[in-house]
């Protein structure tokens, strides 16, 4: 895969101190229009006064417009990296700190367009009470607790499904609530801040991991990160928990890079402990580990074995209070329940929902989407033979489990591949990165207008679907195809003239 996509030529080549008033301006331009979309989704989100539905198309026309915008200075910002514009330490050091800025301003901001952050307080109610837990019972169960009831006026919806995420969140989820004393609102600033740390903590380990295996791309790769105006909206402003599972993956690859063994099997099975989507980039790495091996199989088979010892060492601590059994995962079980919408899981489940194997919809597919899938994941982790090879691996496994696996999308799941295909080639996949951002941000509102009426569920998650997964799937299978019929020519060529020279010869 190798489409190449130049922005060096996005604009003149400037020299001397205007880069640094360009650079200035590019950034405060960038927080003015964050702002403006800061306030448009406040707006979205209280809808008041006659004419609500124009009055909401007009706001979300507004939005996706500033969406656009943000896009285009951060297409800018790296063109001025493409162009060598930010190499010396002052520039460098200017368009680092504004993106650190940037980052903590949005975490100061109340999320408007996902409840996630007050399903995770919710959920820490739950694991913080005697006798509760939110892997046994729903987060709804928090609204009957005194300061649980707070957040349905804030605008909360009850989830019907116990938790699905993995141990070290919910451990997360409760020592915030702890601390924060039943404050919500110190719950969420505590929530925000770690949420904050990680992102800004993947920005180090993704420098660190291209500083080793492309220091040509470092500069671009860490910026493309921590300007990305998805990473900076879904992780920073909304809060998702995604930032500590992109986190741990991608400090994984960095360990695997410094050969660290038994830090990167510790990194990637915290991230199962976060969020199981992790489990999928354990194959390659173990592929990896196994190809790069020093001292003997014997070594690496006991360092291995130190990082998965002592991360059951901490999943047995965290899970002791709340462990029920198997019935521990009945929340993953459910969230991956086939659902009809207009992803690939959702098409081929409506499909089979309406004709003779209506029984057993589900299971067939799953079996239909997961197997595929599984092969992928054998094949391309096979393939594996460097640390590039590796974050290359890593980045086409998350692209698939968001446009294929999952049976559900949201915005906040391209953080992941969005990530690990910064860490694999920035300049190779940057359309990719593009498409997948700029499709994410444009979907995000849809959920508040079903909410809010304005849209029907299946019109709202349809769009939301289609646009996040079955659009860019299409896009990258075309992608694929004409970039493979080179391939299949220039080896039917040869063949053709491997059989002239035999038949020559004869």
């Amino acid at each position: 895969m190798t489409a190449n996509v130049s922005i060096e030529s996005a604009g003149s080549s400037a020299k001397g101190p205007s880069r640094e008033h360009r650079l200035l301006g590019l950034g405060l331009t960038t927080f003015g229009l964050y702002i403006i979309n800061a306030l448009l989704q406040q707006a979205l989100a209280t809808p008041s006064g006659s004419g609500v539905a124009a009055r909401q198309a007009l706001l979300y026309g507004l939005y996706l417009l500033v969406t656009v915008g943000t896009f285009a200075l951060y297409w800018m910002l790296l063109a001025m990296c493409r162009r060598g514009e930010l190499t010396q330490n002052r520039p460098r050091a200017v368009a680092l700190g504004m993106a650190c800025v940037l980052q903590a301003v949005l975490a100061m901001l109340t999320p408007r367009l996902s409840q996630d952050m007050l399903t995770y307080i919710a959920q820490g109610l739950l694991g913080m009470l005697p006798g509760h837990s939110p892997l046994a019972e729903p987060a709804s169960a928090a609204q009957f607790t005194l300061p649980g009831a707070a957040l349905i006026p804030a605008g909360w919806r009850p989830d019907v499904a116990p938790s699905a995420y993995g141990i070290i969140w919910i451990a997360i989820e409760t020592a915030s609530v702890r601390l924060a004393g039943g404050n919500l609102q110190v719950a969420m600033w505590l929530l925000k801040g770690v949420v904050l740390a990680a992102s800004l903590l993947t920005a180090l380990m993704l420098g660190r991991f291209l500083g080793r295996v492309a220091p040509h791309a470092r500069q671009l790769g860490v910026l493309a990160y921590l300007w990305n105006p998805l990473i900076l909206v879904e992780l920073a402003g909304e809060g998702h928990n995604d930032a500590l599972m992109v986190l741990f993956a991608v400090a994984a690859l960095a360990a695997c890079a410094a050969g660290q063994v038994t830090a990167s099997v510790l990194a990637q099975l915290s991230g199962v402990l976060t969020k199981y989507v992790n489990l999928l980039l354990v194959p390659p790495q173990l592929v990896y580990l196994w190809r790069t091996r020093r001292g003997g199989g014997a070594r690496l088979i006991l360092e291995i074995a130190a990082g998965v010892v002592i991360a059951g060492a901490l999943a047995a601590a965290l899970y002791a209070p709340l462990w029920i059994g198997l019935h521990s995962f009945a929340g993953t079980v459910q969230q991956g329940a086939p659902v009809s919408s207009a992803s690939l899981f959702g098409i081929i489940n409506w499909v089979l929902r309406r004709s003779s194997l209506a029984p057993f919809a589900a299971p067939i597919t799953v079996a239909a989407v997961g197997l595929p899938s599984l092969v992928f994941i054998v094949w391309i982790s096979l393939g594996v033979r460097d640390a590039l090879g590796l974050a290359h691996a890593c980045a086409w496994i998350a692209v698939v489990f968001v446009l294929v696996t999952a049976p559900l999308y949201w915005p906040w799941y391209a953080c992941l591949p969005v990530s690990l295909l910064i860490a694999a080639d920035v300049r190779r996949y940057l359309w990719v990165i593009f498409m997948l951002c700029v499709l994410a941000r444009m979907v995000a509102p849809l959920e508040l207008l079903q909410v809010q009426g304005l849209l029907s569920m299946p019109l709202a998650k349809g769009t939301m679907t289609g646009l996040g997964t079955t659009l860019p799937l299409v896009v990258l299978l075309v992608w694929v195809v004409r970039r493979a019929r080179p391939a299949v020519r220039a080896s039917a060529r040869s063949k053709g003239l491997a059989t002239d020279g035999s038949s020559a010869a004869e």
